[in-house]
């Protein structure tokens, strides 16, 4: 009997943002080879050669060897056949190398197409996924807690959800990008005992003031011994109690405090270009939480333990998860059942992504197997999207021990290192515009600086790397915008215009390597949405910018051997900065017109 080569049962639900591929598959999937097959998946098989010379594509037939009881060299020779009787503009030609099929592309409809796509904007539709579009999708990033210093690590935090939220977007999911912000605590407690005793008045950027006298407090009761530890701690309590009855000076002095971090923290995501749909608060959860105890209490489903109440998850390697302790206070975890129960049930969403520490791994793990037990469909769907700390070169920060880098002086850090580069523009440029492009420049050398690396690897900031101009940051991706700029503005002048059709005259071999990154735009896209990392589009971005100045550097676009090169050229050069912009825009960048 014979049977097709079935590349999917449901195409919609595989990965189709890369055409070409699919365009293959599609003709391997009709062509008849003598065996009952299932699901042969041809498209995952598909590969890059090593070198360019080899073809744009490589198909190794070894795979198919057991399934189809052939030799793989006689099921290459048999597809290559098939392939090249097709009539499909994209395919120029195949080669036999042992058991690969390499198969090379028609460059010129590969050219006009692509940069046609891209030029036209169409391109950038292609990431939206078929099973996407009516997917509700939460993220819960950022998290800082008031009264405590906001640094580098809250902004790896906060460059990641941003980014995310925008890939997601972009390949289709209903995004809602929201904070959780930790207002209450014993940290609080800490830190108004020592504002209480400090002489002045809080100082702006207060995030910064706060965090130094939670620091001194923590500090001060670490040397406490006896009636002196029991002393304080007694006064915590007392601080703690009035928070939660909402009443008493301490109360009013929270209220302020509160404020004064919560205004900081907006300045900062101004600052970022970071916005959140909706902010949950610590403290608006806290009574949610203790009834959330009480009915699954009734339920059944939490159980007493040495006068603790929660679930015994022992069969699942998780322990005892713990909702309230035997003093009758709940815990953090509880607090995330009641903010997620709120998450399902109010906002009606269908999958839930926290991006948190990895030190909170065991956190989650426990977090998502309760909310399953408590009969949340939605548990299956959350995902804790975990990342390593920012160290400094002598180590861990630490907010317990001070030895933080503050975000705003990350910032001004990175600030400097930017205004030595525009320095030399003081005289030429306006004010505003100087201004406009030093920011540009700083998020980008701080974002690239958080997100280029995976989100699993610890990062060392080094404020010299990460504002280089000529090595893998931020800065060198606008750098490679900003060149563009100057060179359609001078091809504009002497009259040459983007257009497609030229396109069949880029045959050079750096011509081409551009447009086939320009190609793989979406793909790479597709991959940091699926992986749930920002990163895949930042190693892609910087390829994509080495790429287009090894072109550069090499061929000349305004002094090309003909009018209908420069033409060609200047096409591509358009091209490459609209899919570069693209990219920027889901790094949470925006790139200014001159550098």
């Amino acid at each position: 009997m014979n049977e097709k080569i079935m590349v999917w049962a449901d195409p919609a639900k595989k990965d189709i943002s890369d055409l070409l591929k699919r365009e293959l598959v599609q003709i391997a999937s009709q062509l008849e080879l003598s065996q009952s097959l299932e699901d042969l998946d041809i498209f995952s098989l598909l590969e890059k050669p090593p070198e360019t010379k080899l073809g744009d594509f490589a198909l190794p037939c070894f795979r198919f060897a057991k399934i189809l009881r052939k030799k793989p060299l006689e099921i290459a020779k048999q597809l290559k056949v098939a392939l090249e009787a097709q009539s499909c503009p994209w395919f120029e030609r195949c080669e036999l190398a042992g058991a690969f099929l390499n198969i090379f592309l028609n460059k010129k409809y590969f050219s006009e197409f692509t940069i046609g796509k891209v030029l036209n904007g169409k391109w950038f539709s292609q990431g939206t996924l078929s099973d996407s579009k009516n997917s509700k999708v939460m993220v819960e990033f950022s998290q800082p807690n008031t009264h405590k210093e906001f640094h580098i690590g809250h902004g790896r935090n906060v460059a990641l959800g941003d980014s995310l939220c925008r890939i997601l977007s972009y390949n289709g999911y209903q995004v809602t990008p929201v904070n959780y912000i930790g207002d209450e605590g014993t940290h609080v407690a800490k830190c108004l005992l020592a504002v209480e005793e400090y002489a002045g008045e809080a100082e702006e950027p207060y995030t910064q003031w706060y965090g130094q006298r939670y620091q001194e407090s923590h500090e001060k009761s670490s040397h406490l011994e006896g009636a002196e530890k029991k002393k304080y701690h007694d006064k915590i309590s007392f601080i703690l109690a009035e928070l939660e009855s909402k009443s008493g000076k301490y109360y009013d002095m929270w209220l302020k405090s509160r404020k004064h971090c919560l205004d900081d923290f907006e300045q900062i995501y101004q600052w970022l270009d970071i916005k959140f749909d909706h902010i949950f608060f610590e403290s608006d959860v806290s009574e949610s939480s203790q009834k959330i105890v009480d009915e699954y209490i009734e339920k059944g489903l939490f159980s007493e333990s040495d006068g603790a109440y929660g679930i015994n998850m022992e069969s699942d390697g998780l322990g005892f998860f713990m909702a309230r302790k035997s003093d009758g206070t709940s815990l953090y975890i509880t607090k995330d059942l009641a903010l997620a129960k709120t998450k399902f049930q109010d906002f009606d969403i269908d999958r839930s992504i926290y991006v948190v520490g990895s030190e909170q791994k065991f956190h989650f793990k426990q977090l998502f197997k309760a909310l399953e037990l408590m009969g949340f469909a939605q548990a299956k769907y959350c995902h804790h999207l975990s990342y390593a700390h920012v160290t400094l070169p002598e180590g861990k920060i630490s907010s317990r021990k001070g030895n933080t880098v503050n975000l705003r002086h990350l910032i001004s850090l990175t600030n400097e290192e930017i205004n030595k580069y525009l320095g030399k523009y003081e005289e030429k440029w306006e004010k505003s515009e100087l201004d406009a492009t030093a920011k540009k420049l700083a998020v980008a050398a701080i974002k690239y600086g958080m997100l280029s690396a995976d989100p699993q690897k610890e990062i060392t900031f080094d404020s010299q790397a990460w504002t280089s101009f000529d090595g893998n940051s931020g800065p060198y991706l606008l750098y490679s915008y900003s060149r563009t700029q100057s060179i359609l503005k001078e091809s504009a002048a002497r009259g040459f215009l983007p257009d497609a059709a030229s396109t069949a005259a880029l045959e050079h071999t750096l011509e081409q390597e551009l447009i086939r990154h320009i190609y793989d735009f979406n793909n790479n896209v597709k991959q940091a949405c699926d992986l749930y990392k920002p990163s895949v589009v930042a190693h892609y971005l910087f390829d994509l910018c080495k790429s287009f100045n090894r072109f550069y550097a090499q061929l000349s676009v305004l002094k090309a051997e003909s009018a209908e090169l420069i033409t060609a050229r200047t096409t591509l050069v358009a091209a490459f900065a609209k899919t570069l912009c693209q990219g920027l825009n889901l790094l949470g960048m925006v790139p200014p017109a001159r550098m």
